[in-house]
Order: C-alpha cells, then sequence, then structure tokens
C-alpha cells in the first residue's frame, strides 16, 4: 500500500506541471502557426516540431492522470474492510 501511495504521489507531483507545459506548447504553436508562412518549409517545420511536444505532454499528462485515478480505485478496494449496513435513523423500534 506504501508503494501504491507513493506512485499516486510522483503521478499527482508530475501531472501538473504536464498541463502547464501542455497550454504553453499550445500558446507557442498557436503563435507559430500565426506569424509562419503555410508555403516556407522552415515555418511548416517550427509547427510541426510545435504540434510534437504539445501532443507528447498532452499524452503523458493523460498517462499519469489514469495511473493516479487506477491507484485510488486499488487504494478504495483494498482499504475497504467490509461492507456496513446503514444505520436506521428513522425508525427507532
Amino acid at each position: 500500500m506504501t508503494f501504491l501511495i507513493a506512485i499516486m504521489s510522483f503521478a499527482n507531483f508530475v501531472f501538473y506541471p504536464l498541463v502547464v507545459g501542455s497550454i504553453i506548447a499550445v500558446i507557442i504553436e498557436q503563435i507559430l502557426r500565426q506569424s509562419g508562412n503555410e508555403y516556407d518549409p522552415k515555418a511548416v517545420g517550427k509547427v510541426n516540431v510545435a504540434m510534437g511536444v504539445r501532443k507528447y505532454l498532452i499524452r503523458q499528462a493523460w498517462l499519469f492522470n489514469i495511473i493516479w485515478f487506477l491507484g485510488y480505485a486499488i487504494l478504495l478496494v483494498v482499504n475497504r474492510t467490509g461492507v456496513h449496513q446503514m444505520p436506521d435513523m428513522i425508525w427507532q423500534g
């Protein structure tokens, strides 16, 4: 269980910088698209690099998010000690 919590902590630690990086990559990609000429091979290459970085960062953010949710689901199953019946709060007898 400690190993699972450590993996979830690492996934949580890595997720936010990946999201910020993805937002920055989207902004840079849009700037390059607006300033470049679509017939210039160098400009197209810069946009392709920016697009590749953006896709990589978004994929990694999704991956670490899924890892965190899987770890959370596993912890919920592991920590379940048994099904407890809800007390009868309406009828007192």
